[in-house]
């Protein structure tokens, strides 16, 4: 799901030093992770403890959060790549001003 990649974003980056079996992932991170199963073994340990972090970060909402960042993901997907870089950019900016 884009979802978690979008936050993926928002998540403090961790560094494992080697990747997450998809089996050590829980039931609940495993749904909410389900669009990368196929590629869960090509990514980094750290894309993979980016992504687990979000999954972990968005089952900890409650259902009404969980609402809005269903549809803030369902806007961004309407992007245009263009859009999402500007977005990220964007974001890069605000986050570095913390």
């Amino acid at each position: 799901m884009l979802l978690i990649a979008v936050l993926a974003l928002l998540a403090m980056p961790a560094h494992a030093e080697s990747g997450i079996p998809w089996q050590a992932l829980s039931k609940d991170e495993q749904s909410v992770l389900a669009k990368h199963r196929a590629d869960w073994s090509n990514l980094g340990a750290a894309q993979q403890q980016k992504l687990r972090n979000g999954a972990r970060q968005y089952l900890q909402l409650p259902p009404d959060k969980r609402k809005a960042v269903e549809r803030k993901h369902s806007q961004y997907e309407k992007m245009s790549p263009r859009e999402r870089e500007k977005l990220r950019k964007r974001y890069r900016r605000e986050d570095s001003k913390d």
